[in-house]
């Protein structure tokens, strides 16, 4: 199997709550979900639901209260380098240049320097930032920055990318480019990929499925396969029905609860 090739992903009956001074504040409730290897999968809700903590709880850097998620087969227990994390905040260090940033993972697993030279040079190539190689982060701009962040993540070889909003503080010109940049490189490595946001149309733009939550605690309303050829149109009559109930979705859940 190649090491590009996704994994699956099982999230069993996790519930997940924080404790505030003494008291209980539920943030999940009884997620279900199976995403096969390769998919990718959008978790659309409103803000503050719950979607930023279950990509918490699948990267392993917390447990969830009740429930099980499960890496193929195996129960997802603590943080591990097939599984890649882009927050909203590129998160670059500023003491280090976008190629030795975007080389870290392979200096930490002990790369030797013309090896890893080749692999740097061509994700920088791949997203876009080749000329940048030798500046610092302070010199970038926002969409630089977060596709310096993305080229970190991905020259690692995940099997599981998760993407927390990596695209929300970004101008509107700059986003569009970037979800197409995404989709294009999920679509040429295959690995599963779940993307946090906020933003009907970048889900459906994005995604092989859509994954909608209530307002927190975080419960599934609805699952929605998108059933349209990439690169998608934003006029596409499909995109446009799936907007309308997604919508209708949100607004009656809250209107209930």
């Amino acid at each position: 199997m190649s090491r590009d090739v996704g994994v699956n992903i099982a999230i069993e009956n996790v519930s997940h709550h924080f404790t505030l001074e003494g008291s209980e504040l539920a943030v999940l409730e009884n997620i279900n979900l199976q995403v096969e290897a390769g998919e990718f999968v959008a978790l659309l809700g409103p803000s503050g639901c719950g979607k930023s903590t279950l990509l918490r709880l699948l990267a392993g850097l917390e447990q969830p209260a009740t429930g099980a998620l499960v890496e193929e087969g195996q129960a997802i227990t603590a943080p591990h380098p097939s599984r890649v994390v882009v927050f909203q905040d590129p998160t670059l260090y500023p003491w280090r240049t976008v190629y030795d940033n975007v080389g870290l993972g392979l200096q930490i697993r002990g790369e030797s320097k013309k090896a890893a030279e080749g692999q740097i040079h061509a994700m920088l190539d791949r997203v876009g930032l080749r000329e940048f190689a030798r500046a610092w982060p302070h010199q970038l701009s926002g969409g630089m920055a977060q596709r310096a962040a993305l080229a970190r993540a991905l020259i690692n070889h995940p099997r599981l990318l998760i993407l927390d909003e990596p695209l929300g503080k970004l101008d509107s010109l700059t986003r569009l480019r970037m979800q197409q940049e995404i989709v294009d490189l999920w679509q040429e490595k295959r690995f599963t990929t779940l993307m946090v946001t906020h933003d009907v149309e970048e889900a459906l733009i994005m995604a092989n499925r859509v994954v909608v939550f209530s307002p927190r605690p975080a419960r599934v309303l609805d699952i929605i396969t998108v059933n349209s050829a990439y690169p998608r149109r934003r006029d596409d009559a499909l995109l446009i029905a799936l907007r309308s109930r997604i919508l209708a979705l949100l607004e009656h859940d809250r209107a209930v609860a």
